[in-house]
């Protein structure tokens, strides 16, 4: 498959996992716009594709603000053009979502040291949801409309 000239969106591509897409797609030719709450941590990694030969640019962007990821929309359309790959790796835990032990004991319940199933906080759960699925879902809505305007393009999730 070619690269060269594609842009590739990654969100979460500040991190270490996505970050590894977006250099190996810039190291392909690939116009790789990298999408992260924090935007130091995509900077760095588009900076290291820049000084690799690649074209990058970092965008602070939060996957659960769509006005955010519209903003962000229109910025990397001109700076690269139209969105052919969109790589969903934003995603996420969080402590009042996560039990303590991995598999239940029944003395979990009577140990007020632990967080079992029937301790979780569902504001802890909601939010590794809404982080997980919505963080998938809105930038989908945002940058697979390009995919629908030119027939072509690859969402992976």
């Amino acid at each position: 498959m070619e690269f060269k000239n594609k842009t590739v969106v990654i969100t979460g591509g500040g991190g270490v996992l996505c970050g590894a897409f977006a250099k190996y797609m810039g190291s392909l030719g690939a116009n790789v716009a990298i999408l992260d709450l924090k935007k130091e941590a995509a900077d760095a990694v588009a900076n290291e594709i820049i000084n690799a030969g690649g074209r990058a640019k970092g965008y602070a962007a939060n996957v659960l603000k769509k006005d955010e990821l519209e903003k962000v929309h229109k910025e990397i359309l001109k700076d690269f053009g139209e969105c052919d790959i969109l790589i969903n790796g934003a995603g996420g835990n969080n402590p009042k979502g996560t039990t303590t032990n991995e598999y239940f004991k029944k003395e979990d319940i009577l140990d007020e040291s632990v967080v079992s199933f029937f301790d979780l906080d569902p504001s802890g759960i909601e939010f590794v949801f809404n982080l997980n699925f919505l963080g998938t879902l809105l930038p989908t809505q945002v940058f697979a409309q390009d995919m629908i305007e030119y027939g072509g393009g690859s969402i992976i999730n």
